[in-house]
């Protein structure tokens, strides 16, 4: 009943709001202007309003229901960098027709000049427009939380946003921001993304296999993209929902440049002061807050300069109090991290065939955690890093690549606290560790550098060949890791292409700590192994295969005496599918199916076994259909494989060593031998935009676990390990989502 007077609301409202709208729509082409021949699959953008087309095999695109004004139309062609824009003027009941012709052969928009090649690829990369991933259902419009949705990519539950990449942990995963290294992309590990989602444009996944530009310390690359480009005149989004309120401003500068400012704050603890239950009390509860800052101005014809600066913070605080608690741990915790970044670029034209992108920036990651008088750990970590970028059009066909990265990464860490436990370390009990005083200044140093040669050998070929080098002085050590790929192109519409690539990791900072890690340890290597195989079903479907294996070596693990080496060993291997199809604006969706295996061997006399972020099966299913312009609904449905993770197969008694007091010590059984239940979840998602006359407003709601699916957490056990009780992960959740824009 509840539902049906709210869409009863809803309905009612929109009659009498939309008769105000007066509307009209643009019907125009895109073809060339040498041949006149239509050209297929160019992205049109309306900047006023961020609605995106694809141009059909005619080269047509629509907009429906556009407000009277003047717009403008972005057009992307294909394969390159380059953008023509045009102006149109929408008037009521009627529709436009532009004609937009293209000079392929050459010419220069905003200072970069463009002409008709063919780049060679380094490896497909999965990549979605953040209209696409703020529409995806079960994400309350969170365009990071959207990215498990694509195959290869899982979470381990419903409150974590660590993504597990191709059979890695989130510690092989390098996240950038414009350029900037970015410090964690979720609040509180993966409440709410910690970026607004109203000024991303894009977010390009790179999940192995990628060319020599990218690489430090990484398996795989999320590069987020935020918008290059004003709307004209001023304009504004403010969002509310269940957590937290954002705000985007945005406009130009000039004729010539345009800036945008985001900002967020969640608010639970500006109306609820603090909470007692039976073990203590929260003493501030979830906090979080984010903003994000750009601008951008073309200097001429030649060079265009960009500044963003963007930060984030949590914060939370509660006391632990009575007999259930261990007495070492009683008493007052607080919890903050944060981190802020800065970054001014410059992309510049040297000459007809050269581009330079020379960027400084800076980056810096603080954490504060506090229990008692028993653990603290302070850490701040800021990174300066140079980076030049240069791109060489040999020939239309031949394109060389190069670049260097000067960094310098000071860091502080001070506190007491215990060694980190390993992955798979399921009997590790922080409370009988040895405790160590950490107060250490460490001044890290990088030197990074990249060749690599892009060739279309011919029309159906072509390779790439890289090498990158990497110097860290924390573990002084040069590392060569080449790289390339090769791309057929079959005359059935399709491609297919092998890609080969090294790829070196530094140990975490904490391992290399003469205080609770070894300094003495050297990076691990990852070789990946990739095939690929692209098939366009038509102009609006697309199925996507890929295999891969990486093979590790050097991983760092414990020596079972409290030390740490590099003699682990791995492999991931694995499939993915990726069926896609989409209508226009009308309709998205996709399905996907995943196979991933993932092992570990710890020491040389041990077997291989299970990595604990191993997902063996993950099957999507996502669609979104617009009803209407205004009327959109949409589901995404996902099987998972259950987690691996270690039984406890009884207990022992034993005497506390701090205390004298008897304890039960648990005995596991062999390390992840065992899996939990499979989870399963559907998301549902309805909304509706009402227009008036220069604004609009947005209402959606969303349906989290539709069905109320118990997908298990973990297991609570008794204090003798004799009984367990399972905990489950969210229930059904309704999620109320509001907007205005103007």
């Amino acid at each position: 009943m509840t539902k049906q007077f709210f869409y009863g609301v809803l309905v009612v409202l929109w009659f009498p709001l939309a008769s105000l709208a007066q509307t009209g729509q643009i019907e125009g082409t895109v073809s060339r202007q040498d041949t006149g021949a239509p050209l297929a699959d160019a992205e049109v953008r309306l900047i006023q309003t961020a609605q995106r087309q694809t141009t059909d095999e005619n080269g047509r695109f629509v907009f429906t229901d556009i407000p009277e004004g003047t717009y403008t139309l972005a057009v992307s062609v294909p394969e390159s960098q380059m953008t023509m824009r045009t102006t149109v003027t929408v008037i009521a009941g009627e529709t436009v027709k532009p004609e937009i012709n293209v000079d392929m052969e050459t010419y220069q928009l905003e200072g970069v000049e463009v002409t008709d090649k063919r780049d060679a690829k380094t490896v497909s990369k999965k990549s979605l427009g953040s209209k696409e991933l703020t529409r995806l259902p079960g994400t309350g419009g969170d365009v990071l939380r959207a990215l498990p949705a694509l195959p290869g990519i899982g979470v381990a539950n419903d409150f974590s946003g660590a993504l597990y990449i191709r059979g890695g942990s989130d510690e092989d995963n390098l996240y950038y921001f414009d350029r900037v290294p970015f410090g964690y992309p979720y609040h509180f590990g993966g409440l709410v993304s910690s970026v607004s989602s109203e000024i991303i444009d894009r977010i390009d996944v790179y999940a192995g296999g990628y060319g020599a530009e990218f690489g430090i310390d990484s398996q795989a690359v999320i590069d987020i993209y935020s918008q290059d480009s004003s709307r004209g005149g001023l304009h504004g989004k403010f969002n509310l929902n269940l957590l937290y309120s954002e705000g985007v401003l945005q406009g130009d500068i000039g004729d010539n440049g345009y800036w945008y400012a985001a900002g967020r704050r969640s608010y639970i603890d500006l109306f609820v002061d603090s909470l007692s239950f039976d073990t203590g009390a929260i003493t501030a509860f979830p906090r979080f807050w984010d903003y994000q800052l750009k601008g951008g101005y073309d200097l001429g014809d030649k060079h265009q300069l960009s500044v963003n600066l963007f930060a984030s913070g949590d914060r939370f605080a509660f006391r632990q109090e009575g007999e259930d608690v261990d007495e070492e741990f009683r008493g007052d915790a607080q919890f903050q991290s944060g981190f802020n970044g800065a970054g001014i670029h410059l992309r510049s034209l040297l000459s007809d065939r050269l581009t330079s992108f020379l960027s400084l920036t800076r980056s810096d990651l603080l954490f504060n955690f506090d229990v008692g008088d028993a653990f603290s750990l302070n850490l701040d970590a800021p990174s300066y890093v140079l980076r030049e970028d240069l791109t060489f059009n040999v020939t239309p066909e031949h394109q060389l690549e190069s670049g260097l990265v000067l960094a310098l990464q000071p860091g502080k860490v001070t506190g007491t606290f215990s060694r980190i436990p390993d992955e798979g370390e399921d009997d590790y009990d922080i409370r009988f560790e040895e405790r160590q005083k950490v107060d250490e200044y460490v001044r890290g140093q990088r030197v990074e550098g990249y060749l690599q040669d892009r060739f279309a050998l011919m029309p159906m070929l072509s390779v790439v060949f890289g090498m990158r080098f990497d110097y860290f002085n924390r573990i002084d050590e040069l590392s060569i890791q080449p790289r390339g790929s090769i791309l057929v192109e079959l005359p059935n519409r399709s491609e297919l292409q092998f890609s080969y690539g090294v790829y070196n990791q530094s140990p975490q900072p904490w391992l290399l700590s003469s205080s609770i890690g070894n300094p003495e340890l050297n990076a691990s290597e990852a070789s990946h192994y990739i095939v690929e195989l692209t098939q366009e079903l038509s102009s609006d479907t697309e199925i996507k295969m890929a295999g891969y294996y990486k093979d590790l070596n050097g991983l760092v693990t414990s020596d079972g005496e409290g030390s740490h080496l590099n003699q682990g060993l791995g492999y991931a291997q694995g499939a993915e599918i990726f069926l896609r199809h989409r209508i226009g604006e009308r309709f998205f969706g996709w399905v996907s199916y995943a196979y991933a295996l993932s092992m570990r061997r710890d020491r040389p006399e041990e077997p291989y076994r299970l990595y604990s972020f191993d997902q063996a099966h993950v099957a999507t299913f996502v669609a979104s259909y617009n009803l209407s312009p205004t009327w959109e609904i949409g589901a995404k449905w996902q099987y998972r494989t259950g987690n691996p993770y270690t039984p406890i197969t009884g207990a022992t008694s034993g005497i506390d060593p701090r205390n004298g007091k008897a304890i039960w010590i648990p005995t596991y059984a062999e390390t992840n031998s065992d899996r939990l239940p499979p989870y399963h979840r559907l998301d549902l998602r309805v909304s509706k935009t009402f227009k008036f006359s220069g604004w609009q407003l947005g209402v959606f709601l969303e349906l989290l676990n539709a069905y109320n699916r118990a997908n298990l957490l973990q297991y609570n056990y008794s204090a003798d390990y004799k009984t367990k009780e399972p905990l489950n992960q969210f229930p059904l959740i309704p999620y109320l989502g509001v907007s205005a824009e103007f």
